[in-house]
């Protein structure tokens, strides 16, 4: 009996000596670089970036096309678009994407864009302001040069998923005065 009372006290004393080193494995130390609560290294804050990172945007929405052709009236159409950005954030605050957007309807145009945005980030919300550069090729029609403006918003969910809502002006460089006001819902996940 006093064989198994050693035996059990001596399998108790390896289990808690087991359990304690494993728990203090799983939590390293560390030091943090940088001027202080900047938290730089182990630690730190959970959404600073301190390199780039790809991303991935769709969007959802409406588009309104005003076309003023010369020497005729002014016709005005609001159609569905959708679209597909792809990034990369060079910082946590600027990045450069190209993307594919489709306007669907009467007035069908597909929109091929190049361009930069920068965000102010202040948690839980994102703020954007972009610049794109875009070919704009309608189905009857021969593609034109644009440059939309963009303003927007967004929700972070986590540090993958964010939401938002954008807002767009397209001007269109041609012969007839073209702009299209583009308002947006997106989803944009981070790799």
């Amino acid at each position: 009996m006093n064989r198994c009372k050693g035996l059990i006290a001596f399998l108790l004393l390896l289990a808690v000596v087991l359990t304690s080193s494993s728990v203090q494995a799983g939590v390293e130390s560390g030091r943090t670089d940088g001027p202080e609560n900047s938290e730089y290294g182990k630690g730190g804050y959970r959404l600073l970036q301190t390199h780039g990172q790809y991303y991935l945007e769709g969007y959802f929405g409406a588009a309104t096309i005003d076309i003023e052709p010369e020497n005729a009236p002014k016709v005005s159409q609001t159609d569905l678009m959708s679209g597909l950005n792809a990034g990369y954030m060079i910082e946590d605050y600027l990045a450069f994407q190209i993307g594919y957007g489709h306007i669907s309807g009467d007035q069908s145009a597909d929109l091929f864009s190049m361009g930069m945005r920068q965000s102010m980030n202040r948690a839980p919300f994102n703020y954007l302001f972009g610049l794109d550069a875009e070919v704009y090729s309608p189905d009857g029609g021969s593609s034109k040069f644009g440059i939309a403006p963009a303003i927007g918003a967004e929700l972070i969910l986590n540090e993958s998923f964010q939401v938002g809502l954008r807002f767009q002006h397209d001007f269109i460089f041609s012969d007839d005065n073209i702009s299209i006001n583009r308002f947006t819902a997106r989803l944009q996940y981070n790799f």
